[in-house]
């Protein structure tokens, strides 16, 4: 210490030679200050080095915390980055308490770049820290802390003395479990707090108890940290010895590194966690924003000058008026005086596409599309661009570069001959899902395959893989037929560029004919599934039951079409069986037997997917109609199944939701939070909706597997379906819709039968109950 003070006179004797006292410049209140900073190198010695600067310090805090005041604080010599002053409140505080704050928080940087060499899912970052002395002041001279500051949510995840915060994060808390193992249980790395995880102001408990100020606990601190530690996915990954470790502990949370780097690219996302708005790393703070560094003392008289012609030119700059704002045609005006539009076609409403779907010869020779892998930085920013642009790609329609992309994954909502289809109790048609998976190419044998799936960014094919011709000379191996022309030309959904008001809801008609467990269909049929094993076929243009099939010997869970098989309908039921129907013929194609009831169906590209009362998943490949995978997990019956891209979804009455790689058949995760069957799930934008009996709706973000909202509504819910434009729920003898956006719940009506399915088409949606009829609904356009 006594050689910062002995430099610190030399530079304030050669600044008051040179300079006199700085106080207002051009309008810009500042003051000299000697800032201080520390660097460790790789033999773990310190060396402090200074520098003359000219700061500007806002009088009055923009935070308060019981130890510290903070103050947006400018240095000239960094007029680029955000800086933040600490001030101390205690009285007693002394300066070489500030440097040993610096010196704790250089050291834990260190310990930050071994615990990143070790690649966990979410690196940490140390912000690096500096002293001030401001000298323009009577001596003492006063001293504050500084460092970036940092856009975001201040969080505090743990202390020094055992406090773990309520969510606690598996990142913050497996970093200060790694630095109490790679020490040898020598120090403890604690008091983790910051925005996302750029860190600040921590505390080092060491076995001595000496050094690192008043904070250090020694092994009193130690006993605390393990009395509430609880190990977490990211300590096991990092094979940190155990501690208070529970089975549920290890599914939640941040995952480890490379099943999280597989959740995210089966969702089309390289990247993780929530960063900070800005793409901040550590050579940005290392350098300064670009700033150059003092050689010696004789520089700092020049670097001191071209600060202060800094601010006089900043000044300068905002004292000059604005020149006069030219408005420029927006992209709509250009678009129209591109392509202006004729007198008798509206204006005000845009005209719906009519795209042909593309054959199965240039789906086949396109080769999907990856997402891209040379930048897998886990940054939230890099997140929301990547979900940014794949929101863009579904949803836009005004754009004519994505018209034929939008316009096929739209088509898809509108009838589920193009989509994938879901289970009977929830009959999700996750039509609008940015990302699909499209499954390789294998010839069909009699042992289990392992399934390799490719993430693409645009919409499955609509016409399926031609089967193996090992697997096509088999009578029973369905082909596509010969489309007619309504097959191959689909409409978009409107839901992708109309605006609905979903409060007007109303009843339009009831269709008698069947009692109704699922549902499905496209644009000219409805197929449902009854409790007494029949098929009900219904007119979907004229509204009316048209004739019924004894499909199964026991109620049918579940009914989807097969995409790209125009008359082929897929049913699951009861009696163990999964049937495939040619609806024209009414004839059963192909049959599988499964071990116990099947639940729920779904089927992705030539993927199909069950649920059944044996607690487990089955992966079939619709080619050779063998069971190419067998996922196990859940300790009750599966009630439900989605998928998006590599990832499948699974809720049961064990209350779990399990989110599985599909390339390896293991669990990444699983969501916790209801209290009652999971019966439903629907994917849509990178969100998971989930339907349970605890009479709640909650909603995922698959970005951060968080749950970010819980809808809470007035009965058990069934059945899930969920446009751009709001989300239709079964709940006991409930509709009910809410808002896509703030999840208002825009209306609620009896239908006095418990509703147990949902279907849509366009603005109509069709009902299914007990009841012996199936209810139409439709909405107003605004």
């Amino acid at each position: 210490m006594e050689e910062k003070k002995t430099g610190a006179a030399a530079a304030l004797a050669l600044l008051n030679q040179k300079f006199p006292v700085a106080d207002v410049i051009a309008g810009t209140k500042c003051e000299r200050a000697i800032k201080w900073e520390l660097t460790i190198g790789d033999d773990l010695k310190p060396k402090w080095t200074h520098s003359i600067v000219c700061v500007s310090i806002e009088k009055t805090p923009f935070a308060k915390g019981s130890c510290r005041t903070a103050h947006k604080l400018k240095d000239w010599s960094q007029p680029d980055q955000g800086l933040v002053g600490k001030f101390s409140t205690n009285k007693k505080t002394t300066r070489d308490s500030y440097f040993t704050d610096v010196l704790m928080q250089t050291f834990c940087a260190k310990w930050a770049e071994k615990f990143n060499e070790a690649k966990p899912p979410k690196p940490i970052t140390f912000l690096p820290s500096y002293v001030y002395e401001l000298i323009d002041h009577p001596p003492p001279y006063p001293v504050c802390g500084g460092e970036p500051f940092i856009e975001g949510d201040y969080k505090k995840h743990n202390n020094n003395s055992g406090y773990v915060s309520s969510d606690a994060r598996n990142t913050p808390q497996s970093f200060s479990h790694f630095s109490y193992e790679l020490s040898n249980h020598e120090l403890l790395i604690v008091d983790i707090q910051g925005v996302n995880d750029f860190y600040t102001d921590p505390q080092i408990h060491t076995k001595s108890g000496e050094g690192f100020g008043e904070g250090n606990l020694g092994e009193t601190g130690f006993h605390k940290f393990l009395q509430t530690h609880k190990c977490n996915p990211v300590c096991d990954f990092l094979k940190l010895k155990p501690i208070n470790q529970s089975k549920k502990a290890l599914l939640r949370g941040t995952l480890p590194v490379v099943q999280l780097m597989d959740f995210h690219d089966a969702i089309g996302l390289n990247g993780n966690g929530s960063g900070p708005k800005n793409n901040y790393d550590m050579n940005y703070f290392r350098n300064g924003g670009g700033a150059q560094q003092p050689i010696s003392l004789d520089d700092e008289e020049k670097m001191l000058q071209e600060q202060l012609e800094r601010i006089r030119a900043q000044q300068q700059q905002k004292s000059k008026p604005s020149p006069p704002l030219v408005k420029q045609p927006s992209g709509n005006n250009l678009h129209k005086q591109a392509a202006p539009t004729s007198p008798s076609s509206p204006s005000s409403k845009p005209v719906p596409q009519i795209v042909k779907t593309p054959s199965q010869s240039n789906v086949v020779n396109k080769p999907p599309v990856s997402p891209p892998k040379e930048n897998v930085k886990l940054e939230q920013d890099n997140i929301n661009s990547n979900i940014n642009s794949n929101s863009s790609n579904s949803n836009s329609n005004s754009s004519s570069s994505n018209i034929s992309s939008s316009s096929s994954s739209s088509s898809s909502s509108s009838s589920s001959s193009s989509s994938s289809s879901s289970s009977s109790s929830n009959n999700n048609n996750n039509n609008n899902n940015s990302v699909s998976s499209s499954s390789s190419s294998s010839s069909s044998t009699t042992n289990a395959a392992p399934i390799s799936i490719q993430v693409r960014n645009s919409p499955p094919p609509q016409q399926p893989i031609q089967p193996s011709s090992a697997s096509s000379s088999s009578s029973n191996v369905p082909t596509p037929e010969s489309t007619s022309t309504s097959s191959m030309e689909q409409t978009p959904d409107r839901s992708e560029f109309e605006k609905w008001d979903l409060t007007s809801i109303k009843n339009i008609d009831t269709v008698r004919g069947l009692q109704s467990e699922c549902v499905t269909g496209d644009s000219l049929r409805l197929y449902s599934g009854s409790n007494d094993g029949q098929i009900g076929v219904w007119d979907a243009v004229e509204l009316k039951h048209i004739t019924n099939i004894k499909a199964h010997g026991k109620s049918i869970r579940s009914i989807i079409k097969r995409p790209g098989f125009e008359q082929n309908v897929l049913t699951a039921g009861a009696d163990s069986l999964v049937k495939e129907w040619d609806i024209n013929t009414q004839q059963t194609i192909k049959e599988i037997k499964e071990s116990n009831e099947v639940n729920t169906i779904y089927i992705q590209d030539n993927l199909l997917y069950t649920g059944c009362n044996d607690k487990t998943v089955k992966v079939w490949d619709m080619r050779s109609y063998e069971c190419v995978k067998t996922l196990s997990g859940h300790t009750r019956a599966i009630k439900s199944v989605c998928a998006m891209g590599n990832l499948l979804f699974s809720g049961s009455n064990d209350q779990q939701i399990y989110v599985w790689n599909l390339a390896t058949g293991t669990i990444l995760t699983n969501f916790q939070g209801h209290e009652g069957w999971v019966k439903t799930l629907y994917a849509h934008n990178n969100m998971l909706y989930s339907g349970s009996h605890d009479e709640t709706i909650r909603i995922w973000d698959l970005k951060t597997t968080r749950c970010v909202n819980t809808i809470k509504c007035k009965d058990r819910v069934e059945t899930l379906h969920v446009t751009n434009q709001g989300i239709f729920a079964g709940s006991g003898d409930w509709l009910q819709v809410f808002s896509h956006d703030k999840y208002e719940n825009l209306a609620s009506l009896n239908t006095r039968s418990s509703i147990l399915c949902l279907w849509r088409n366009q603005n109509q949606l069709f009902t299914g109950s007990l009841a012996s009829n199936l209810k139409v609904w439709s909405w107003d356009r605004m």
